[in-house]
């Protein structure tokens, strides 16, 4: 019962993300039925048409028109259908994309950070899987029980011995569909597990290149990642090996029915074979050029079964991204972070990664003061990052709790809720003050100036040739690694967050620039709470408090 009611919430999910698309999608659908008409329209005419040169004569203009007529307006139609279904499908896939990046990024006040893999597997393939599956099958859905009643009326006006053959074969499509959809469902699920493994093993080895190069461990990797390929590959051609399977079944049953109404065709107009008011050219040519239009739909909703599984397969992936943050989206851009100095206070806190028994830190209890510096220091491995990140909210503690205390009570912490500065600076395309602004787009000039100003940027902002709007290369070029360090300065004071959290904001600077980029830190967090985890003795003597992390805990606090 609870597979089965897993699978029904599945459907409904996938069913509500329909809706960004679904105005375009019907009318795709009347435009798919229309082509069908006017199709009809168009083999009338051929009929006409050949029918008067067979029997020796010219074609008749009207023979002639309804045929250059109806296959004018079936292309028309068609073009239609086309673009339609690309609008629908490109809204679908885009909504969904924005609810997953506004998901995923800090704006939906999560307490905890996704997967970057199965993140980017499910923004980049998995929402285009979901929106193919709508594109393809609703108008499908709404147009082919008219399209096929259609046909199968003009077909019983035609010659009804020919409907009853149509609507003996069709029984056999249903049983044929659900065989292709079993098929693909097997198919879809191993494909999208091969498919995250590949892009685990991708990220992993961009994140651990200079390691893996350091250990040398290349070789090794190199193989995982064309092992993981491989299976990648071995899956999707399984997929269309089953697809092809349950379409070649299809394609008989379509065959022989085909078949069998030509040879009743020809039996008739021969005169072996006398059924209601006999057979006439005109009408045993149309009834056999619009047989095959019949299975047309049923050929396209059993092509729909495949990706309709593989939408269902990619549901479970995208709805446990967003679990947690659609309902808080909304509130949580209007909840800016705290402007007054926070006061960050841990209790009894525990972590460990999931899947490890061995915890990274342990009964940590911890007051860091509003207002004040307070420097992390350590060993490698002693678990700094790992605090930094329960602080900020990028993950939620184990055991304990993290509260971030202000003016207006306490609250746990959130991704966006306070500024963080990294050892590498995140620089995109565009100009440096557009990075500065990144944060607070409707920031105006005269904040962006004074942010510039409060991380020592000015002088550089200065030299550049076109100011705040010079244009930043790939990575940042053109900014050395201090300055670059200071545009992250710049975009956290810009968002005016009362925390601030730095980890190694001075790693990699000669001792010079380390100087100059720790007057600027002073310079931009007056007033507010600064926690940073640093190697550097001079960053480290900077601060008011100093912490010391071992064993797990802290071993001792005292002022600098």
């Amino acid at each position: 019962m609870t597979s089965e009611r897993a699978a029904a919430e599945a459907r409904n999910w996938l069913a509500g993300t329909a809706a960004p698309g679904r105005r375009w999608l019907l009318v795709a659908a009347g435009s798919q039925t229309l082509e069908t008409a006017f199709t009809v329209m168009q083999w009338t005419g051929l009929a006409w048409v050949a029918r008067d040169v067979l029997d020796g004569g010219r074609p008749s203009w009207q023979g002639s028109g309804v045929l250059l007529g109806g296959g004018l307006l079936a292309a028309a139609a068609a073009w239609s259908t086309a673009r339609c279904q690309s609008v629908g499908r490109q809204r679908v896939a885009h909504a969904l994309r924005r609810r997953l990046v506004a998901g995923l990024l800090p704006t939906a006040q999560r307490h905890a950070e996704p997967h970057p893999a199965r993140a980017a597997l499910a923004t980049v393939e998995l929402t285009d899987d979901i929106a193919d599956y709508h594109a393809q099958t609703l108008p499908q859905r709404v147009s082919a029980p008219v399209s096929m009643t259609l046909i199968f009326v003009v077909t019983a006006v035609v010659q009804w011995p020919a409907a009853v053959i149509l609507l003996l074969a069709s029984m056999l499509i249903p049983l044929n569909m659900r065989l292709a959809g079993l098929f693909a469902k097997e198919g879809a699920d191993a494909r999208l597990a091969a498919g995250a493994r590949l892009a685990a093993v991708v990220l992993d080895s961009f994140r651990g290149m200079p390691t893996l190069r350091n250990i040398g461990a290349l070789g090794r990797r190199r193989t995982d990642l064309a092992r993981a390929a491989d299976d990648l590959n071995s899956t999707t051609i399984a997929v269309i090996r089953r697809a092809s399977l349950s379409g070649a079944v299809m394609d008989v049953v379509i065959t022989f029915s085909i078949a069998a109404n030509a040879t009743y065709v020809g039996l008739s107009l021969l005169g072996y074979v006398r059924i209601g008011a006999g057979m006439s050219l005109f009408r045993g040519l149309l009834a056999l050029l619009i047989c095959p239009m019949y299975f047309q739909p049923m050929r396209a909703m059993a092509a729909a079964f495949h990706s309709r599984e593989r939408a269902l397969a990619a549901v479970p992936a995208i709805s446990e991204l967003l679990v947690g943050t659609e309902t808080g989206m909304a509130s949580a851009e209007r909840v800016p972070p705290p402007c007054g100095p926070v006061t960050v206070a841990l209790d009894n806190v525990s972590f460990r990664f999931p899947g490890s028994e061995e915890p990274v830190l342990h009964g940590l209890n911890l007051t860091v003061h509003q207002g004040q510096w307070t420097a992390v220091a350590g060993p490698s491995g002693a678990g700094k990052t790992t605090l930094l990140s329960l602080i900020a909210g990028v993950r939620p503690p184990s055991g304990g709790t993290v509260q971030w205390l202000t003016s207006t009570g306490a609250s746990s912490p959130w991704l966006g809720g306070c500024a963080w500065i990294g050892q590498q600076t995140v620089l995109l395309p565009g100009s440096i003050g557009d990075n500065i602004r990144i944060g607070r787009p409707d920031a105006s000039l005269a904040d962006v100036l004074h942010a510039v100003a409060a991380a020592g940027l000015a002088d550089v902002v200065a030299r550049l040739p076109r100011g705040l709007d010079t244009p930043l290369g790939e990575g940042g070029s053109g900014l050395s690694s201090g300055e670059a360090r200071r545009v992250a300065i710049a975009r956290a004071f810009l968002s005016d967050a009362g925390l601030w959290v730095l980890d190694e904001p001075t790693a990699h600077l000669d001792l010079d620039t380390e100087a100059q980029l720790i007057v600027a830190l002073r310079n931009a967090t007056d007033g507010r709470t600064v926690i940073v985890a640093t190697h550097s003795p001079s960053l480290a003597h900077s601060a008011d408090f100093l912490i010391s992390l071992d064993e797990k805990t802290v071993r001792e606090a005292i002022r600098v």
